[in-house]
């Protein structure tokens, strides 16, 4: 069974991605550190696979990383508990088409999208709507393999 991990994102405020194994499952991050702020100093986290089961998704705000990170974790029992393979194989799914709209947005086909077929540099047609049929086609349209 995979081991939750962590690792800072380069947002400006300190924000922390929290992954199981190789899907990211919630976030912890800093809120506004302005001095005259109420706010200032507050962390928000969440816990779940956003953007799919957003009503099963998990989140608040705490005065201390450490008092954010202990809620997330008692928020994450609850979630795994009620999570099957199949949901992270979404996740996973989800991210990956995530990348590769994004990644044929930056090779030109951003209009084309939702439009129907679209031709491959390979010649053949393809439907990007299709996750299996976007993935055999990705990588000779972008040069970059699927879902990067």
């Amino acid at each position: 069974m995979p081991e939750l991990t962590r690792h800072r994102t380069d947002a400006p405020l300190e924000t922390w991605t929290i992954c199981y194994g190789d899907v990211d499952v919630g976030t912890i991050s800093q809120q506004d550190w302005n001095p005259s702020s109420e706010r200032s100093g507050i962390w928000k986290w969440s816990c779940g696979f956003y953007p799919i089961h957003r009503d099963q998704c998990f989140g608040g705000e705490a005065p201390t990383f450490e008092t954010a990170h202990a809620a997330f974790f008692a928020a994450w029992k609850t979630f795994l508990s009620r999570r099957t393979e199949a949901e992270f194989e979404a996740s996973r799914r989800q991210r990956q088409w995530t990348a590769n709209k994004y990644a044929l947005w930056d090779a030109g086909y951003r209009n084309k999208l939702g439009r129907g077929p679209i031709r491959c540099a390979c010649g053949a047609m393809f439907n990007p709507g299709i996750h299996e049929e976007t993935m055999a086609h990705i990588e000779h349209i972008t040069g970059r393999p699927p879902g990067t």
